[in-house]
């Protein structure tokens, strides 16, 4: 009854989107050329062998407000064709949802996004939305999430209660793109263990301002968006695993948010606890970043970024390589009128060395372009030592997808 309930929602809602879009709507968006350079050749035999990967994008966004702005509809859509990677090339619809607002609430209704979150590193808290590694490797980004969310700010707090009627699966990249597991993640097998896509999840969240500092906390009962990698024995036991078969469980899962902003100092705090995923474990990122205004003439700003990254949990829960690091940065804001901005980072394992730099630019050129520059090196990743089981440092993968990301933005 419930799956037929939002199917029958979101059908309506496409129906809406026509007719308001044969009338009047907002119309904006973006469409890119990105250009990925790999230093190094893959380690993986069915990888292609290659230097530049071209990949084109497109996001456009509809927005249509009516009844004297008490609802709105927004529609995004977003498609990619890759070169590399045949997983790449997909189209999701990030959101498509109706918006009523009243004085005392407001209820959204459809395929929305929704972030929690406070620190650079790592968003350990933010689980509505399902990540979509294929886009970005690090989980930012995120697949749109059908729900009903509904807000009611009040003099105690902002509370957001979540019905999350569906299940997205991660996605991974296919056996012929980078930034693969060892071995790679078979996701056309990956598993529901007891329950289908349709087993609705719930969420609800609390927060509110104490002066300086913004305070949210969280509890999720559902689907965990994390999945476990199970090795896959195609070829028998006696043979090496020949793949990675996620895993999907109902968890529980409660977390804080803190962020306080004094002065030039904006200190940074996420925490969870999860049960469902063997052993009940716990996950914090806590850090700073602190600002010194009107630097190198009088016009940047240069912030210095510093957390701490632990992870409790034991190896029958969804892998990680955060479970013990420690993350640094340097940010330079130019306050031009081109927007010009450098991001340099740096994530240290405590325990193995692993590291991945990373470095990220972006200038606009003129009203309607941008170009960014995004780039990842791994260093100290170890090789697998046993071939009949996962590696311990699940970046071992990537260990040789050091690459140049050279980005074209258009907005319309």
């Amino acid at each position: 009854m419930i799956a037929k309930v939002a199917r029958y929602i979101l059908f309506s809602l496409w129906t809406v989107a026509l007719a308001t879009f044969a009338q009047a709507a907002d119309f904006s968006g973006k469409a890119a050329v990105d250009t990925r350079f790999f230093t190094e050749p893959p380690i993986f035999a069915q990888q292609k062998d290659g230097v530049a990967y071209p990949s084109v994008m497109i996001q456009p966004e509809f927005r249509h407000d009516w009844g004297s702005g008490n609802n709105r509809l927004t529609v995004i859509p977003f498609a990619r064709y890759d070169s590399l990677d045949k997983h790449r090339t997909h189209w999701d619809v990030r959101e498509f949802s109706w918006l009523h607002m009243q004085k005392n609430w407001d209820l959204l209704v459809g395929v929305g996004k929704v972030f929690w979150g406070t620190t650079e590193s790592r968003q350990l808290v933010d689980i509505i939305n399902q990540s979509d590694l294929i886009e970005k490797f690090s989980g930012e980004e995120k697949l749109g999430q059908p729900m009903m969310n509904l807000n009611l700010p009040t003099d105690y707090g902002h509370f957001s209660l979540f019905y999350l009627p569906y299940f997205r699966e991660r996605t991974f990249p296919s056996s012929n793109g980078r930034f693969l597991f060892d071995p790679p993640v078979r996701n056309s097998e990956g598993k529901l263990d007891g329950f289908s896509h349709w087993q609705p999840s719930f969420a609800g969240r609390w927060s509110k301002t104490f002066g300086d500092w913004d305070v949210g906390v969280a509890h999720f009962w559902g689907v965990g968006r994390e999945p476990r990698l199970v090795p896959s024995f195609g070829q028998g036991f006696t043979h090496p695993p020949t793949g990675l078969v996620p895993i999907y469980d109902l968890i529980h899962q409660t977390s804080i948010d803190v962020q306080g902003v004094l002065g030039n100092w904006i200190w940074k705090a996420e925490a969870i606890t999860r049960s469902g995923q063997g052993d009940r474990f716990a996950a914090a990122v806590v850090g700073f970043e602190y600002t010194k205004y009107g630097v190198f003439g009088g016009s940047k700003d240069v912030g210095f970024l510093l957390e701490y990254l632990y992870d409790g949990r034991s190896s029958f829960a969804p892998p990680t390589p955060f479970n013990n690091d420690i993350f640094s940065g340097i940010r330079v804001v130019f306050n031009d009128p081109q927007n010009t901005e450098f991001l340099f980072t740096n994530t240290v394992d405590l325990n193995t060395h692993a590291t991945i730099l990373g470095f990220n630019a972006s200038r606009r050129l003129g009203e309607k372009w941008k170009i960014e520059l995004e780039s990842r090196f791994f260093a100290n990743i170890s090789a697998t030592k046993n071939p009949f089981a996962p590696p311990k440092e699940i970046l071992t993968g990537m260990r040789n997808d050091d690459y140049i990301q050279l980005r074209v933005v258009r907005h319309f």
